[in-house]
Parts: C-alpha cells; sequence; structure tokens
C-alpha cells in the first residue's frame, strides 16, 4: 500500500504547486459533458487498440518487447519530467530550460537501464514518478466532470479487458518478464502502472472539487476499494484493479461534495 500511497501524495503535491499557477483545465471545453463522454469513449477506443496489438505481438514475438517496453518506459519518465517542472514553475530562464532538458534525458537513460537491468531499487521510484505525474497531468488537461467520467469509463473498460478483452489473453501467455517494466509489486502481489495511474487520479479529482479532506476521503476509500478486492483475489485467480476502489472514490468524491455544499 505504501507504493500506491506515495503516487497518490506525489499528485497532491504537484496539483498544489501548480494550483498557483493554473486556473483552470488546459482543455476547457473538457468541461462539456458531451465533449468529456466522447473524449472517455475516444481513449478507451484508443487503449483497446493498443491493447490489441500489445497482445498481438507478444504471440508474434515481431520485437523484443521487453527491450522495447523499458525503453518507451525511459522516455516516458523523462518527458513526464520536462512537461511537468515547466507547469509547476513561474518562471523558466534558459538555462534553467537546458538544465531541465539535460535531467530529462538523463532520467530517461537511468529508467531505460534500470528496467532492462531489473534493477528494482532504481526502477520503482520513477514507477511511482510515472504514475503520479501522469495522474497530474490528466488532471491540469482536464475538468472534473471529464476526469469523473474517464475513470468511470476505464473502470469498465477494465472489467471488460480483464475478463474477455485483451489483457484475458496476456494473462494466459508466459510473458512475465516482457510486460514487468509496468508492474510494481505491493506487498504480495503486483498491480500495473496504470492502476497506479488512475488511483492517484481520483485522488487529484477529489481534491480538486473538494480540497485535501476529501483528497484524504478519497485515499482512505481506495485503500478500502483494494482490500475488498485482494478479498475476492482469495476466490477468484484474476480480478480487474480499478472498479471497486475507483467507483468507490468517484461516488465519495462527488457525495462529499455534495454535502458540503449542502451542509457548508
Amino acid at each position: 500500500m505504501l507504493l500506491v500511497l506515495l503516487s497518490e501524495f506525489l499528485t497532491l503535491l504537484l496539483l498544489s504547486l501548480s494550483s498557483r499557477i493554473l486556473t483552470g483545465p488546459l482543455i476547457p471545453e473538457t468541461s462539456n459533458l458531451f465533449v468529456a463522454a466522447g473524449n472517455t469513449l475516444y481513449l478507451v477506443l484508443v487503449s483497446l487498440m493498443f491493447s490489441f496489438l500489445f497482445v498481438w505481438i507478444i504471440r508474434k514475438k515481431a520485437i523484443k518487447l521487453y527491450y522495447f517496453i523499458s525503453g518507451l518506459k525511459g522516455v516516458l519518465c523523462g518527458a513526464l519530467f520536462w512537461v511537468t517542472t515547466l507547469l509547476v514553475a513561474n518562471e523558466v530562464t534558459d538555462f534553467q530550460d537546458y538544465a531541465i532538458i539535460l535531467l530529462s534525458f538523463t532520467i530517461m537513460i537511468i529508467v531505460g537501464v534500470s528496467s532492462i537491468k531489473n534493477l528494482t531499487a532504481i526502477s520503482t521510484p520513477f514507477s511511482i514518478w510515472m504514475s503520479g505525474a501522469s495522474a497530474f497531468l490528466i488532471k491540469v488537461m482536464f475538468s472534473d466532470i471529464a476526469i469523473g467520467i474517464l475513470l468511470v469509463g476505464f473502470s469498465l473498460f477494465d472489467i471488460y479487458d480483464v475478463f474477455k478483452g485483451p489483457l484475458k489473453h496476456l494473462a494466459q501467455t508466459s510473458q512475465d518478464r516482457a510486460v514487468s517494466p509496468l508492474l510494481v509489486k505491493v506487498g504480495t502481489i503486483e498491480i500495473g502502472l496504470g492502476d497506479l495511474l488512475f488511483y492517484s487520479l481520483s485522488v487529484g479529482l477529489a481534491y480538486s472539487v473538494g480540497g485535501l479532506l476529501v483528497a484524504i476521503l478519497s485515499i482512505i476509500t481506495i485503500k478500502a476499494g483494494m482490500w475488498i478486492t485482494l478479498k475476492l483475489l482469495e476466490k477468484k485467480p484474476m480480478l480487474p484493479g480499478l472498479p471497486v476502489p475507483v467507483l468507490l472514490s468517484v461516488f465519495v468524491t462527488f457525495l462529499s461534495s455534495f454535502l458540503i455544499r449542502v451542509f457548508h
């Protein structure tokens, strides 16, 4: 649970730092309900397409997937550092800009090599960074209503993906090493970075909607949802990690926000 908490706290920290600079979503059109729903549908379809492509690559052994994923993880971590730093900084001089770019490329190399070499002590902190910073970036891009719909949409997609979709077929392969850069160990189980991202995004939504108190309620709710999922895993060999924690968190977030507005 500690890794999940660290990712969630990282998202909260970045949102807090950026709140004095960003006063609204970077894509204000997502405040429209229909645009928000269409955005979620588009992202779910893109995810589905890449999931099928992912499974096809593994089965056909078209590329050395483990090295490709490790390299891609490094690129994403470096790019996230660059974009996030620019978003939370007030002003950046030319020298600082060059230093940020240099650090970004350094991070790319460190993450890529540590993932390939399976250096968990180095790669795990960057996995936390990747999920927490990604959640922050998504949150500042989209409106609260768009994030809420996105969380619900991907929770439902996760159910399909695990029981009927590409993830079910992926679990039936013997390519554990190939996808290991996309997993983090939480206690005795491994969870995907995507799950970690959406847990952090749920907390980010709670913070945006109701402040720190609602964010804390969201963190507690997610932990309760994870505990329920782990208990269900004792009876099922495989379950989606998003629906129970994320849907509970979204429900508690908007219910808390409504009650605060009514009784405050």
